[in-house]
Protein backbone atom coordinates (compact mmCIF):
# COMPACT_ATOMS: atom_id res chain seq x y z
CA UNK A 1 0.00 0.00 0.00
CA UNK A 2 1.35 3.36 -1.02
CA UNK A 3 2.80 5.93 1.44
CA UNK A 4 0.53 9.27 0.73
CA UNK A 5 2.01 12.16 -0.47
CA UNK A 6 2.06 15.50 1.26
CA UNK A 7 0.64 17.61 -0.93
CA UNK A 8 -0.56 21.56 -0.75
CA UNK A 9 -3.27 23.05 -0.82
CA UNK A 10 -4.03 25.97 -3.57
CA UNK A 11 -7.40 26.59 -3.16
CA UNK A 12 -10.76 26.50 -0.70
CA UNK A 13 -13.76 27.75 -2.55
CA UNK A 14 -17.10 27.88 -0.81
CA UNK A 15 -20.15 26.13 -2.88
CA UNK A 16 -23.13 26.23 -0.42
CA UNK A 17 -23.09 26.95 2.99
CA UNK A 18 -22.82 23.47 3.83
CA UNK A 19 -20.09 22.46 0.46
CA UNK A 20 -16.68 23.20 0.07
CA UNK A 21 -14.26 22.40 -2.83
CA UNK A 22 -10.15 21.76 -2.13
CA UNK A 23 -7.79 22.24 -5.31
CA UNK A 24 -4.77 20.69 -4.25
CA UNK A 25 -1.42 21.04 -6.28
CA UNK A 26 -1.02 17.96 -8.17
CA UNK A 27 -2.03 16.42 -10.92
CA UNK A 28 -3.44 12.70 -11.26
CA UNK A 29 -4.23 10.78 -14.33
CA UNK A 30 -7.50 9.08 -13.20
CA UNK A 31 -10.86 7.78 -14.46
CA UNK A 32 -14.32 9.81 -13.99
CA UNK A 33 -15.94 7.98 -10.75
CA UNK A 34 -12.24 6.74 -8.96
CA UNK A 35 -11.19 7.97 -5.67
CA UNK A 36 -8.10 8.99 -3.68
CA UNK A 37 -7.75 8.78 -0.05
CA UNK A 38 -7.14 12.23 1.91
CA UNK A 39 -5.05 11.76 5.06
CA UNK A 40 -4.75 14.69 7.67
CA UNK A 41 -1.47 13.78 9.97
CA UNK A 42 -2.97 12.65 13.86
CA UNK A 43 -6.86 12.72 12.62
CA UNK A 44 -7.39 10.24 10.03
CA UNK A 45 -7.67 8.90 6.40
CA UNK A 46 -11.06 8.98 4.59
CA UNK A 47 -11.99 8.52 0.82
CA UNK A 48 -13.37 11.09 -1.63
CA UNK A 49 -13.63 10.89 -5.12
CA UNK A 50 -12.31 13.40 -7.58
CA UNK A 51 -14.69 16.48 -8.67
CA UNK A 52 -12.43 17.70 -11.12
CA UNK A 53 -9.35 15.88 -13.49
CA UNK A 54 -7.62 16.68 -16.23
CA UNK A 55 -5.94 20.31 -13.98
CA UNK A 56 -5.04 20.15 -10.55
CA UNK A 57 -7.32 17.52 -8.96
CA UNK A 58 -10.09 18.65 -6.98
CA UNK A 59 -12.18 17.32 -4.09
CA UNK A 60 -15.57 18.82 -3.78
CA UNK A 61 -17.57 17.65 -0.07
CA UNK A 62 -20.24 18.50 2.18
CA UNK A 63 -19.26 18.49 6.29
CA UNK A 64 -21.11 15.34 7.57
CA UNK A 65 -18.51 14.18 10.43
CA UNK A 66 -15.55 15.02 12.85
CA UNK A 67 -12.73 14.62 9.84
CA UNK A 68 -14.62 16.49 7.40
CA UNK A 69 -15.38 19.24 10.16
CA UNK A 70 -11.66 19.48 10.34
CA UNK A 71 -10.73 19.35 6.92
CA UNK A 72 -12.94 22.18 6.60
CA UNK A 73 -10.62 24.53 8.68
CA UNK A 74 -7.99 24.11 7.05
CA UNK A 75 -7.25 27.10 4.59
CA UNK A 76 -4.90 27.84 1.39
CA UNK A 77 -1.49 26.86 2.14
CA UNK A 78 -1.97 24.08 4.43
CA UNK A 79 -1.45 20.42 3.61
CA UNK A 80 -2.91 17.11 2.94
CA UNK A 81 -1.83 13.31 2.36
CA UNK A 82 -3.11 11.87 -1.32
CA UNK A 83 -2.95 8.50 -2.35
CA UNK A 84 -4.38 6.88 -5.51
CA UNK A 85 -6.45 6.98 -7.91
CA UNK A 86 -8.29 3.74 -6.25
CA UNK A 87 -11.17 2.12 -7.53
CA UNK A 88 -11.17 -0.52 -10.58
CA UNK A 89 -14.88 0.19 -10.92
CA UNK A 90 -15.58 3.66 -12.61
CA UNK A 91 -17.87 5.56 -14.92
CA UNK A 92 -18.26 4.18 -18.49
CA UNK A 93 -19.80 6.21 -21.27
CA UNK A 94 -21.89 4.08 -23.18
CA UNK A 95 -24.58 5.24 -25.69
CA UNK A 96 -25.22 8.58 -27.13
CA UNK A 97 -28.32 9.37 -25.11
CA UNK A 98 -27.20 9.84 -21.71
CA UNK A 99 -29.18 10.97 -18.82
CA UNK A 100 -26.93 11.91 -15.27
CA UNK A 101 -28.82 11.95 -12.11
CA UNK A 102 -27.06 14.26 -9.53
CA UNK A 103 -28.96 14.12 -5.63
CA UNK A 104 -27.31 17.08 -3.84
CA UNK A 105 -23.24 16.94 -3.31
CA UNK A 106 -23.30 13.73 -5.46
CA UNK A 107 -23.09 15.96 -8.46
CA UNK A 108 -19.25 16.10 -7.61
CA UNK A 109 -18.24 12.96 -8.59
CA UNK A 110 -20.59 12.78 -11.62
CA UNK A 111 -18.48 16.28 -13.15
CA UNK A 112 -15.09 14.58 -14.23
CA UNK A 113 -18.07 12.13 -16.35
CA UNK A 114 -19.82 14.79 -17.76
CA UNK A 115 -17.07 16.92 -18.83
CA UNK A 116 -15.80 13.83 -20.64
CA UNK A 117 -19.19 13.39 -22.29
CA UNK A 118 -19.09 16.88 -23.44
CA UNK A 119 -15.89 16.36 -24.98
CA UNK A 120 -17.06 13.25 -26.91
CA UNK A 121 -19.89 15.73 -27.76
CA UNK A 122 -23.01 13.40 -26.31
CA UNK A 123 -26.39 14.11 -25.59
CA UNK A 124 -26.75 14.41 -21.73
CA UNK A 125 -29.65 15.27 -19.33
CA UNK A 126 -28.29 16.04 -16.15
CA UNK A 127 -31.37 15.83 -13.46
CA UNK A 128 -30.14 17.37 -9.95
CA UNK A 129 -31.60 17.37 -6.73
CA UNK A 130 -31.09 19.38 -3.58
CA UNK A 131 -33.32 20.01 -0.53
CA UNK A 132 -33.26 23.50 -1.29
CA UNK A 133 -31.86 26.25 -3.75
CA UNK A 134 -29.16 26.94 -1.37
CA UNK A 135 -28.19 23.70 -1.52
CA UNK A 136 -27.78 23.81 -4.92
CA UNK A 137 -23.95 24.43 -7.09
CA UNK A 138 -22.51 24.71 -10.70
CA UNK A 139 -25.59 25.42 -12.00
CA UNK A 140 -24.17 28.47 -14.37
CA UNK A 141 -21.47 26.00 -15.56
CA UNK A 142 -23.87 23.03 -16.28
CA UNK A 143 -26.49 24.93 -17.81
CA UNK A 144 -23.62 27.43 -20.15
CA UNK A 145 -22.70 23.66 -21.79
CA UNK A 146 -26.01 24.08 -23.05
CA UNK A 147 -27.06 20.65 -21.50
CA UNK A 148 -30.65 20.08 -20.37
CA UNK A 149 -30.35 20.98 -16.83
CA UNK A 150 -33.39 19.74 -14.80
CA UNK A 151 -33.93 20.98 -11.33
CA UNK A 152 -35.91 19.53 -8.60
CA UNK A 153 -35.92 20.84 -4.83
CA UNK A 154 -37.38 19.29 -1.72
CA UNK A 155 -38.82 22.83 -0.82
CA UNK A 156 -39.78 24.04 -3.97
CA UNK A 157 -37.30 26.99 -3.79
CA UNK A 158 -36.00 26.13 -7.25
CA UNK A 159 -37.46 24.07 -10.49
CA UNK A 160 -39.55 21.16 -9.68
CA UNK A 161 -40.84 20.44 -5.60
CA UNK A 162 -40.16 17.27 -4.80
CA UNK A 163 -37.60 14.65 -5.84
CA UNK A 164 -35.09 14.44 -8.81
CA UNK A 165 -36.33 10.99 -8.94
CA UNK A 166 -39.95 12.28 -10.44
CA UNK A 167 -38.39 14.07 -12.89
CA UNK A 168 -36.42 11.07 -14.04
CA UNK A 169 -39.73 9.57 -14.21
CA UNK A 170 -41.01 12.09 -16.41
CA UNK A 171 -37.75 11.66 -18.66
CA UNK A 172 -37.66 8.13 -19.12
CA UNK A 173 -41.35 8.14 -20.28
CA UNK A 174 -40.71 10.76 -23.31
CA UNK A 175 -37.33 9.77 -23.84
CA UNK A 176 -35.28 6.72 -24.77
CA UNK A 177 -31.80 7.12 -22.82
CA UNK A 178 -28.85 4.33 -23.40
CA UNK A 179 -27.07 5.27 -20.26
CA UNK A 180 -28.36 6.70 -16.97
CA UNK A 181 -25.30 7.10 -14.14
CA UNK A 182 -26.14 8.55 -10.67
CA UNK A 183 -24.92 9.46 -7.53
CA UNK A 184 -26.14 10.87 -4.34
CA UNK A 185 -28.01 9.80 -1.52
CA UNK A 186 -28.31 6.01 -1.38
CA UNK A 187 -31.98 6.05 -1.04
CA UNK A 188 -32.64 8.43 -4.17
CA UNK A 189 -29.38 5.97 -6.16
CA UNK A 190 -31.73 2.96 -5.14
CA UNK A 191 -34.95 4.47 -6.75
CA UNK A 192 -32.67 5.39 -9.68
CA UNK A 193 -31.41 2.24 -10.00
CA UNK A 194 -34.83 0.15 -9.34
CA UNK A 195 -36.36 2.23 -12.34
CA UNK A 196 -33.37 1.74 -14.59
CA UNK A 197 -33.53 -2.26 -14.46
CA UNK A 198 -37.04 -2.02 -14.59
CA UNK A 199 -37.25 -0.01 -17.61
CA UNK A 200 -34.15 -2.12 -18.99
CA UNK A 201 -32.05 0.93 -19.59
CA UNK A 202 -28.21 0.02 -18.39
CA UNK A 203 -27.49 2.68 -15.12
CA UNK A 204 -24.11 3.07 -13.35
CA UNK A 205 -23.86 3.95 -9.96
CA UNK A 206 -21.45 5.32 -7.54
CA UNK A 207 -21.41 3.71 -4.40
CA UNK A 208 -19.78 4.69 -0.69
CA UNK A 209 -18.80 2.33 2.04
CA UNK A 210 -16.68 3.04 5.01
CA UNK A 211 -13.69 2.42 4.49
CA UNK A 212 -10.18 1.59 6.06
CA UNK A 213 -7.37 1.04 3.17
CA UNK A 214 -9.21 1.87 0.02
CA UNK A 215 -7.15 -1.29 -1.78
CA UNK A 216 -9.14 -4.19 -1.18
CA UNK A 217 -6.94 -5.79 1.75
CA UNK A 218 -9.39 -5.04 4.90
CA UNK A 219 -12.90 -6.13 3.48
CA UNK A 220 -14.51 -3.82 5.44
CA UNK A 221 -16.69 -2.08 2.58
CA UNK A 222 -17.53 -5.39 1.25
CA UNK A 223 -21.76 -5.52 0.28
CA UNK A 224 -23.48 -8.34 1.59
CA UNK A 225 -23.85 -10.56 0.58
CA UNK A 226 -21.86 -11.02 -3.16
CA UNK A 227 -18.45 -9.66 -1.27
CA UNK A 228 -17.94 -7.26 -4.08
CA UNK A 229 -15.68 -4.46 -2.35
CA UNK A 230 -16.48 -0.92 -2.86
CA UNK A 231 -13.09 0.00 -3.39
CA UNK A 232 -11.35 -2.35 -5.65
CA UNK A 233 -14.82 -3.54 -7.46
CA UNK A 234 -16.51 -0.66 -7.49
CA UNK A 235 -16.95 2.12 -6.37
CA UNK A 236 -19.06 2.27 -9.37
CA UNK A 237 -21.37 -0.52 -10.02
CA UNK A 238 -23.85 -1.73 -12.39
CA UNK A 239 -27.39 -1.58 -11.09
CA UNK A 240 -28.31 -5.17 -12.14
CA UNK A 241 -25.03 -5.90 -9.53
CA UNK A 242 -26.39 -4.49 -6.70
CA UNK A 243 -30.34 -6.02 -7.05
CA UNK A 244 -30.65 -8.27 -3.77
CA UNK A 245 -27.50 -7.01 -2.10
CA UNK A 246 -27.63 -4.57 0.88
CA UNK A 247 -27.66 -1.58 -1.42
CA UNK A 248 -30.65 0.75 -0.27
CA UNK A 249 -31.34 -1.23 2.79
CA UNK A 250 -27.92 -0.77 5.53
CA UNK A 251 -24.72 -0.20 5.66
CA UNK A 252 -21.91 -0.97 8.36
CA UNK A 253 -20.10 0.99 10.39
CA UNK A 254 -16.36 1.00 11.48
CA UNK A 255 -16.86 -1.53 13.59
CA UNK A 256 -18.73 -3.54 11.24
CA UNK A 257 -22.09 -3.56 12.39
CA UNK A 258 -25.42 -2.68 10.58
CA UNK A 259 -26.57 0.85 10.60
CA UNK A 260 -29.38 2.51 8.51
CA UNK A 261 -28.94 4.79 5.45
Amino acid sequence: MDAPEIVEINEVRDETPTVKTFILDKKIKAEPGQFAMLWMPDVAEKPFSFSRLGGNIEFTLRAVGSFTQKLFNLKKGKVLGVRGPYGGGYFRIAGERICVVAGGVGLAPLMPLIDRIIEENKKVDILFGAATEKELFWLSELKSKKNNVLIATDDGTCGKKGSVCDILRDQVAEKKFDQIYTCGPELMMKKVADLAVREKIPCQVSLERYMKCGVGICGQCCIDPAGLRVCKDGPVFSAKELQNTEFGKYRRDASGSRCSL
